[in-house]
C-alpha cells in the first residue's frame, strides 16, 4: 500500500468512529463489523529486528498500531515510534486484522521462559472472550469516552519473545476486566512454522 493509501485508511477510521460519537448510532453497528472481522494479527521475527534497529536510541520504545479500513477490511498499521516521530513513513507494516491460523504449529506463551512473562495464554482468551460478550457495552459505553485510533504496544512485549527470522508471534485483540477501564489490548504469543 502507498502511505496516501495508508493515511486514507486512518482517515476512514477516523471519520466512522467521529460519525458514531457525534450521535449517528447506525455507526456503531459498523464499527462493531469490523471490530469482528479479526483476533489477531502477526508480526515475524524479521520485522522485530528491523525494529529493534531503528528503536536502538529511542526512548520509549514503542510499536505504534494504527487503526484504518481499506477495502472494507479493518486493518493495523505498524509503525516504530522513532520512525512515527521522524516521519518516516516508509517503515509501516499493514497487517491483516485476521480470524484463521495457519495450519503452522502454535506454541503457547505459557511454554516460554521469560525473565517478565506476558500475560497467561489462558488469560488471552479470557480477554478475547470478553469481547465477544462485551463489545457491544464496550462500545455504547464509548460515546463519552475516546475510541481508539492508535494502540501503543510496548516494544518489550515484542523483544521478550526472542523470536528471530521467519517465526512469528500474534498479537491478540481483547477487553480487560478494569471495570473503570475496560480497554482493548493486544496479548502477543509466539507461533512457530515447521
Amino acid at each position: 500500500m502507498t502511505t496516501e493509501n495508508i493515511f486514507e485508511a486512518i482517515r476512514k477510521w477516523k471519520n466512522l468512529i467521529d460519525s458514531y460519537k457525534n450521535g449517528i448510532d447506525i455507526k456503531g453497528a459498523e464499527i462493531l463489523i469490523f471490530l469482528n472481522q479479526g483476533t489477531h494479527f502477526s508480526v515475524s521475527g524479521e520485522e522485530i529486528e528491523q525494529w529493534k534497529k531503528n528503536l536502538e536510541t529511542a526512548e520509549p520504545k514503542m510499536i505504534h498500531a494504527y487503526v484504518g479500513i481499506h477495502e472494507g477490511q479493518l486493518k493495523f498499521f505498524l509503525i516504530d515510534s522513532k520512525s512515527d516521530k521522524d516521519a518516516d513513513f516508509n517503515t509501516i507494516l499493514t497487517k491483516d486484522f485476521l480470524r484463521n491460523f495457519s495450519e503452522s504449529k502454535i506454541e503457547s506463551s505459557n511454554d516460554i521462559v521469560l525473565d517478565v512473562p506476558p500475560i497467561t495464554a489462558e488469560s488471552a482468551i479470557n480477554r478475547n472472550f470478553r469481547w465477544n460478550m462485551f463489545g457491544t457495552s464496550w462500545l455504547q459505553a464509548q460515546k463519552t469516552e475516546d475510541i481508539f485510533q492508535l494502540i501503543s504496544i510496548p516494544f518489550s512485549d515484542y523483544e521478550k519473545m526472542g523470536i528471530t527470522g521467519a517465526q512469528t508471534c500474534t498479537s491478540f485483540f481483547g477487553l480487560t476486566d478494569d471495570l473503570e477501564k475496560r480497554i482493548l489490548i493486544f496479548h502477543i504469543i509466539l507461533k512457530l512454522l515447521p
